[in-house]
């Protein structure tokens, strides 16, 4: 195997796709071969600008950590070829796939209580201009809609349900790496709760257990308890807050009793 190639039959047996799927996908494995060769040189280049990226986020209020990850050459064809027809269909090649492909740069910023987003989220978006609007993803039923539209009102965000308890503000931006190249780059804002149970999820279900149903019933159970514990975090900081401002602590623990009955 050559540095700018991968070796198809090898490639397929390692990421587990069959020809049949391959040919359905209408994809060019050629065309694959050229994307991979040119990324490989783009790579050390996401690498500098994943850490500059890092290195404006990490220091703002309400950071807990900054982690990035740039995506490997191999994963980048596996997921054209997991995605098929979706690319296919837009004619991916490559002088296209940096425009298609959002996730070339992941960061993920990490926060200890769930109102410590907000900081964070004036800090993106003063840096840099969204590709779209930033999408607020929750658990169906862990808010009332109409309450969190009119929270978050003033922050032009979209909100998305999801019925697997994924949990994560989304952002996009793009970035130069170099004169000819702009990549985008996804910001994933969550709490730490949230960003253990998302790294469990995926370990557990992906890419072969997605429909597992005993695998997706204790990842449910396990959600749920993540967001109580995201919910006890915040009502132990509410009680400091009070504490410090001289409120009578049998108040606040008559109240914790009440909420978690």
């Amino acid at each position: 195997m050559s540095n700018e190639r991968m070796d198809r039959i090898e490639f397929f047996k390692a990421f587990c796709i069959t020809e049949e799927y391959f040919e359905s996908t209408c994809l060019d494995w050629e065309e694959l071969m050229k994307i991979y060769a040119d990324y490989l040189k783009l790579v050390p280049y996401l690498e500098k600008e994943a850490e500059h990226i890092v290195s404006k986020l990490i220091d703002n209020d309400g950071v807990h950590s900054v982690r990035r990850r740039v995506k490997k050459a191999a994963h980048l064809i596996e997921k054209i070829i997991r995605k098929g027809r979706k690319y296919s269909d837009r004619g991916i090649n490559v002088q296209n796939y940096k425009e298609i492909i959002t996730d070339l740069i992941g960061i993920r910023v990490l926060h200890l209580f769930k109102d410590d987003w907000r900081s964070i989220h004036g800090e993106i978006t003063k840096l840099w201009d969204t590709k779209e609007t930033p999408q607020i993803n929750i658990r169906r039923g862990d808010y009332n809609i109409q309450d969190l539209k009119t929270t978050i009102q003033d922050l032009d965000c979209e909100i998305i349900v999801r019925d697997h308890g994924y949990r994560s503000i989304h952002y996009l931006i793009g970035v130069p790496v170099t004169k000819q190249d702009e990549v985008l780059v996804e910001i994933q804002v969550r709490t730490v709760f949230e960003e253990a149970w998302s790294e469990i999820d995926h370990l557990m279900r992906y890419p072969y257990d997605v429909n597992n149903p005993i695998i997706t019933e204790y990842l449910g159970i396990f959600n749920r308890i993540v967001g109580s514990a995201d919910e006890m975090g915040m009502f132990i900081k509410k009680i400091k807050k009070e504490f410090s401002n001289g409120k009578d602590m049998d108040e606040n623990f008559r109240e914790l009793d009440l909420k978690f009955k």
